[in-house]
């Protein structure tokens, strides 16, 4: 698949740029922090298609991914978009499409990690390749979502748009896939234990329903993906640590993301339990507000591993089988000014 690369709007440069996607982060996580200390993040999620939660840009067949497909749940929470398609004006434009009038579009970031150099061969031959850059570089650009464009087709949710109501076998086939054992024990925990690398989660009776059973399931073989022959994330922080808390971030936000891309139901009371978790320890991120955006990169790796293993084990045919990752930004040291990163 092609892709296509972004460029600063006239007259914003790099530098530029990156300070505009870091004020667009810290917005963001603000925005985030305030809604979750309200109550109010997942506040209509009972109302929403589980497409909401599953941007994308139907115009590059590019299904928005990390800090970005964040972002654009957010939006779409605070203005009660009903439709998970966004693309540029530049896009929309080339389509015949219009923008409506007062409408203002929403920034996502694109990092660039390598470039393409020309060199010449021992015999004088342009050769090109790809090399690494010594500092990634940011790039910035504006998406509408479908509800902001004159004329947009309405959107038609697919099958797999569709929640599935009925978990029923689907729950032994998600824990078929763990790549560690479960174990269903009588009593009140569930945890992952990385030093003998099993999950033990209490007996599905003790639950208030499937769903909320198949969530906590899904949220401990997150925290398995940890492991260092899988995902190699730092799984030793004590209860209450700062380490405790990102890791957490990630397997909250990995199930939040693998649920809505295995079509499980995320309506209702068990879908606001994300939200309860998340408020219990968001002041993490008040000091760093990068680090969200770390922890929802490294939650779209959780979800792709957890969802490729389901999808290849039952031979599910995905639409995110087909699209690239887009959430390599977060690991990027962020603490070096755009203007220090050359090419």
């Amino acid at each position: 698949m092609q892709m296509t690369f972004f460029r600063p709007e006239k007259g914003v440069g790099m530098a530029g740029a990156f300070e505009i996607v870091m004020q667009e982060r810290k917005a963001l996580v603000d925005k985030i922090i305030g809604m979750m200390k309200q109550g109010d993040f997942f506040h209509n999620a009972s109302e929403w298609d589980r497409a909401a939660l599953r941007p994308q840009n139907p115009l590059s067949k590019v299904w928005y991914r990390g800090g970005n497909r964040m972002k654009l749940i957010a939006v779409v929470t605070e203005r009660g978009y009903r439709d998970p398609r966004w693309a540029t004006a530049k896009q929309l434009f080339e389509k015949g499409y219009h923008i409506k009038a007062g409408e203002h579009g929403t920034i996502c970031e694109k990092w660039i990690f390598e470039k393409e150099k020309k060199t010449k061969d021992e015999h004088g031959n342009t050769v090109r390749e790809v090399v690494q850059l010594d500092r990634p570089q940011v790039m910035y650009f504006r998406v509408f979502n479908g509800e902001q464009v004159e004329g947009f087709p309405e959107y038609a949710p697919s099958a797999l748009d569709e929640d599935r109501t009925q978990l029923g076998d689907m729950i032994d086939q998600i824990i078929s896939t763990s790549e560690c054992p479960v174990i269903e024990a009588a009593q009140d925990r569930a945890y992952y234990s990385p030093s003998q690398d099993r999950i033990v989660l209490p007996l599905r009776s003790m639950f208030k329903d499937e769903e909320s059973f198949v969530k906590t399931a899904i949220h401990e073989m997150g925290h398995s993906t940890g492991h260092p022959a899988r995902l190699n994330r730092p799984l030793g922080g004590m209860f209450g640590s700062e380490e405790y808390a990102k890791e957490e971030l990630r397997a909250e936000i990995g199930a939040l993301f693998t649920e809505a891309d295995l079509g499980i139901s995320l309506k209702g009371e068990h879908y606001e339990d994300h939200s309860d978790y998340l408020r219990s320890w968001i002041g993490a991120l008040q000091n760093d507000y990068n680090e969200f955006f770390r922890a929802c990169a490294d939650a779209e790796q959780i979800a792709k591993r957890l969802v490729g293993n389901y999808t290849k084990k039952y031979e599910l045919k995905m639409e995110v089988d087909e699209v690239p990752d887009m959430s390599k930004a977060a690991p990027c040291d962020l603490s070096i000014p755009m203007e220090e990163k050359s090419l």
